[in-house]
């Protein structure tokens, strides 16, 4: 395990020492190094040392914040951990990952290789890996050195556009940083994302901290990462089909592709229905969404809308229109679809229907009207 401020070495105690013998060496060495009974010109300094070290071992929930961030952080980096904020993307999603992309750009005189580092959720992550592909293999070739630079940025964003180690700080830094804002449930979150990525030690020191939360979250989903890799493909498959020569009216362009792509792993809610006379289909969704159970007094469950919406009758924009609410309305979340593109919402009148879940987020948006259905 690390010591990495030096506490538990500081106190003269082994990393696996339990409170009590953490609290008996504290007493013995503060009465040793007190400067009112001890000369030493270094006295002053070594008992304000021992006093901050036991200020943070001495409690259970500092000393495991502790030995988690020394996990992840050096003695030079180590974070304020009174004044810890989540890293986020624009969109402020709590699955995120840091991005680390080669870009180069090179012209018949000079070239430029830039790292593009970036804490990005899922479709951020897809955008920027597309946009890094575009760059190099249209602009990376223009110079001698610039070819080589580019063929090897190529290779490694295709192999790793995900820092492992780098997403493992992210995710340990905003689970204690959501914990300190009293956001557990988003803390939880982070805190299972980031099991996955340590050892046995770490899992420990994780489920430790989380289950202290006390909250009950399920686990987040997956990222597709062999889509983020593949979206790298995007722009050698269009220059491909065009040396192959495809015409105009069968070639398929670059934004056409990305759409098919990004696409690719929705659901399809439609049932198709033989009736005997050819297909029809059927706008029912058939057990595909997964159900929130309706608690009027859970007050995590409320949403808002962070722009005006229409609330569709099922997860599909070709199903008809329940009601157009404004954006900031409050409603409760009552399911969601497996790939995350819907949410099922209840709406003061009491009717549920459909939102894109990116439309929605977690807390009270304008004030719940009076007699409303989503709250007891």
């Amino acid at each position: 395990m690390k010591d990495v401020l030096g506490f538990y070495e500081i106190l003269q105690v082994s990393t696996d020492a339990d409170f009590e013998t953490i609290k008996h060496s504290y007493r013995d060495l503060a009465k040793l190094w007190h400067p009112d009974s001890n000369s030493d010109p270094n006295a002053t300094d070594v008992f304000q040392k021992l006093s901050i070290a036991y200020d943070v071992l001495s409690t259970p929930q500092s000393r495991l914040t502790y030995d988690i961030l020394s996990l992840v952080y050096t003695k030079d980096n180590y974070p304020d951990v009174n004044a810890m904020i989540p890293f986020s993307d624009d969109d402020e999603g709590v699955d995120v990952k840091a991005l680390n992309l080669k870009e180069v750009l090179s012209w018949g005189v000079g070239y430029k290789q830039t790292n593009r580092y970036k804490v990005a959720t899922y479709n951020n992550a897809l955008k920027l890996n597309a946009k890094v592909s575009l760059i190099n293999w249209f602009a990376g070739w223009w110079h001698p050195k610039g070819f080589f630079l580019n063929l090897k940025a190529i290779s490694h964003n295709f192999k790793n556009p995900v820092s492992q180690s780098e997403t493992l700080k992210i995710m340990l830094h905003n689970m204690i940083a959501y914990a300190q804002k009293s956001q557990n449930v988003q803390a939880a979150k982070c805190g299972i994302k980031a099991r996955g990525m340590t050892d046995d030690y770490g899992k420990k020191l994780i489920d430790e901290y989380v289950a202290s939360l006390n909250v009950k979250v399920s686990a987040p989903k997956s990222w597709n990462e062999v889509k983020l890799k593949l979206s790298q493909t995007i722009v050698p498959i269009v220059l491909l089909l065009a040396f192959l020569g495809a015409d105009n009216s069968r070639f398929i362009s670059e934004s056409e592709l990305w759409k098919m792509f990004a696409k690719q792993d929705r659901i399809n809610y439609y049932q198709t229905v033989n009736t005997g006379y050819g297909q029809s289909v059927d706008d029912v969704v058939v057990g595909k969404v997964v159900s929130i159970p309706v608690n009027k007094d859970d007050s995590s469950k409320l949403y808002h809308l962070t722009q005006s919406s229409k609330v569709m009758y099922g997860p599909s924009d070709d199903f008809d229109v329940l009601k157009e609410l404004d954006k900031g309305t409050t409603v409760r979340l009552t399911g969601y679809t497996p790939d995350k593109i819907w949410a099922r919402v209840m709406i003061d009148n009491g009717e549920s229907g459909f939102v894109h879940y990116e439309a929605i987020k977690q807390g009270i948006g304008k004030e719940i009207p009076f007699g409303s259905s989503i709250i007891e």
